[in-house]
Parts: structure tokens; sequence; C-alpha cells
């Protein structure tokens, strides 16, 4: 039993002793050649700094569409998602009563018109002594006056008595006070007619406004309203958002705020695909102090309605578009527990030089933010057996 336990741990060390990263292996493989890797010598190339950063999605606009007038829905066009363009009727109200109220007040004008003899057609310009009423008050007073005047000469002549001489004059001052009230009527007249006018623009504001439209393009997000329901003044009956644009909030951290910019590119990370990128509108003025933070406004193209308000997106802010930096393909890079590495050919060996990447690039390449320079020979295909100081030998350079 203890023969046969010997022979097992023998054969195990065998084995280790054996494998692929044993010592005697690498000294082996090193004595009879070297290693034949592929290189590439770094170089700095434009990359573009930029700032990561979350927020959401919000409307530029919303709207609650309430009625402006009070009635029963007779019509409702939209429902949940609907598109609509600026002036397209939402909903409408029973519009027979209001129909009614603006014939009446057009009749009210006409009415007060026809007082002055104006007809249809005329304009609401007139003389007042052109009026009949004016014409009839002056026909009174060149009676008067007549009167007076021959009951003046008929009480000089000492036929006429004292008392009829006073009564003519009284009813001259009768006559004048008429003449000079029938003009002030016709002022008042027109005075009444613009009056009415404005009752008539009311009414007629009125029917307008049983029709609910959509003041701006948008889409529909909540339908409150239903037909057959009566909707009092300012109740609400639906809600429409803006889709396009959209405004993007952006929640910057403090040791990068420094270097956001109104006018800056702002590129959404989306699951769906990619979004047209934006630009960077507003700022605030102030760092948040509950989670030290600049929030940032954008603004976000979206006229395929791609994008949906509300969102959480991730971006990021083009801060500095000729940014320079070192990029290499990401299968240069070897990664464990956390740590990312890459070898580089340094005098027929291999060089271990520990990386800090940045963010991923077009073509499957990633950004080295530090442990690279210029001119550094990189291994293009490294495996987890390479090892500082191997020997190699440089077959390409592409």
């Amino acid at each position: 039993m203890v023969r046969s336990v010997s022979a097992a741990l023998l054969f195990v060390f065998l084995a280790a002793c054996s494998g692929p990263y044993s010592t005697s292996t690498v000294k082996a493989t090193g004595s009879q050649r070297n290693l034949e890797v592929r290189v590439r010598a770094v170089e700095l190339e434009t990359i573009p700094e930029v700032i990561s950063a979350t927020g959401e999605l919000l409307a530029e606009d919303q709207a609650t569409l309430r009625a402006k007038v009070a009635g029963r829905v007779a019509k409702l066009n939209v429902d949940l998602g609907s598109r609509v363009e600026e002036g397209d009727g939402i909903a409408e109200i029973e519009k027979e009563d209001y129909e009614l109220r603006w014939k009446q007040a057009e009749a009210a004008v006409e009415q007060t018109r026809a007082r002055l003899g104006l007809g249809p057609n005329a304009g609401d310009q007139v003389d007042p002594q052109n009026t009949s009423i004016v014409r009839q008050a002056a026909a009174s007073l060149r009676e008067a006056r007549l009167l007076n005047n021959n009951a003046t000469e008929l009480y000089k002549q000492g036929v006429a008595s004292n008392v009829d001489y006073q009564r003519a004059g009284v009813a001259l001052q009768a006559a004048e006070a008429r003449y000079q009230a029938a003009i002030e009527e016709v002022y008042r007249t027109l005075a009444e007619i613009l009056q009415r006018r404005s009752e008539l623009a009311l009414a007629r504001q009125q029917l307008a406004d049983t029709v609910i439209r959509a003041p701006f393009r948008g889409a529909i997000t909540q339908r409150i309203a239903t037909v057959g329901e009566y909707l009092a003044v300012n109740a609400p009956a639906v809600v429409l958002v803006r889709w396009h644009p959209l405004r993007i909030r952006l929640q910057v951290p403090e040791r990068q705020a420094h270097k956001a910019r109104a006018g800056q590119r702002i590129d959404l990370t989306l699951a769906q695909g990619s979004a047209q990128p934006g630009r960077v509108v507003r700022l605030s003025p102030a760092i948040e102090a509950q989670n030290r933070s600049l929030v940032v406004e954008g603004e976000m193209p979206n006229e395929d309605g791609q994008l949906r308000a509300g969102a959480f997106v991730e971006a990021t802010i083009t801060v500095d578009p000729r940014a320079k930096g070192i990029a290499t393909p990401a299968r240069s890079v070897l990664s464990f527990a956390g740590v990312e590495r890459v070898f580089v050919a340094d005098q027929g060996a291999l060089d271990e030089r520990i990386v800090k990447l940045g963010r991923r690039l077009e073509g499957d390449r990633v950004e080295i933010v530090s442990g690279l320079k210029a001119g550094d020979k990189l291994v293009l295909d490294p495996t987890d057996r390479f090892t500082p100081g191997l020997k190699i030998t440089v077959v390409g350079q592409p």
C-alpha cells in the first residue's frame, strides 16, 4: 500500500516538471531557438479627449392641453403615441351653442349699425350730420330759431307779449340741447358698435376654441379625456411632448467640470444603436453639493424618434477633439486579476509593462492612458506563457 502511494506521488511530480510552464521547458526552448513575435511601433495619434457622464433624456417641451371653453367632447382625434404637427386638431368640443352665440353677436352688431343707417356692406365710419337723428334735431333747431326770431320782432313792435317772447327763447334752447344730444347719441352708437364688434370677436374666438389644437409638433404621452365627457374650462384633455429635439441632462464630475463648455459635442451610448451627436447648450452656475457634480444640459436631434424622453443614458462630451494619445489593438493587452499589461520588444527580449486603459475605440482598439510611450515596440499577440526577459525574434512589423 505504501509502495503504490509513493509511485503515484512520483508520477505527479514528474508530470508537473514536464508541463508547459515548467522551468525546464522554457530553458529548453530558449536553448533551441528564440520566440518569434510580431511587433508594432507605438505612435501618437489623434484621440479626442472626452468626459464620460450619465444622465437622462428630457422632453424639450411638454404641455397639458386643456379646454378653453366648456362643453362635451364630440371628437378625440389622437391616442397614446399619436404624432401631431403644429396646429393639428387634437379634440373637438360640441360647437352648436357657440355657433348660436356667434350669430347672436353678429346680429347685435348689425342691429346697432342700422340705428345709424349703415347697410350690410358699409363701413362703420359715418358723418353725424348725415344721420337721421341729427338731421331731425337740426330741423327742429331751425324751426325754433325761426320762431324765436319772429317772437323777438313782434315783441319789439309791441305785438307779442313778454311771455310769448320768453317762451320762444326757451324753445330755442331746448332745440339746441336736442341737437347736441343727437350728435352725442351718434358717437355713443359708434362706440357701441365697437363693443358689439368685440363681443362678436369673442364669440368667434370661443367658437374656434371648441377645437383643441397642438401648439407644437410632438407626440401624445397621455390621453385624459374621452368622447362624451363634459369638460369644464381649463379641464385637461391630453399631454403632448416635443420629441425633436430632446434635452439631455448630464452629471459631470467636479474634477472635470472645468473642461465643459457650451457648444461641445455630445455622443450617446445606446443599446439599440447609434444616435446623432448633440451639443452642450447650458451649464449650471453651481456645483451640486450632494454628488459633487456639475449639471450640463445638451440638445439631441431626434427626428426619427429613436430616443425617448425619460430614458437613462451614458454619454461622452468631447472637450478636445485634437488631443493626442496612444491606442493599441485590444488583443495586445493581457488582463488578469484587474491588472492590464502588455509586452514590448527591448533588445531582443520581452519587457512587461503595466498599463492603464482608457476607453474603447473603433476598430477593436483601446486607449492606453499610461504605461506606454511613443517609439515602444509593442508585441501584437501576446499569450499567458510570455515572461519578462524571454528571448525573441521579430518576424514582422505591420
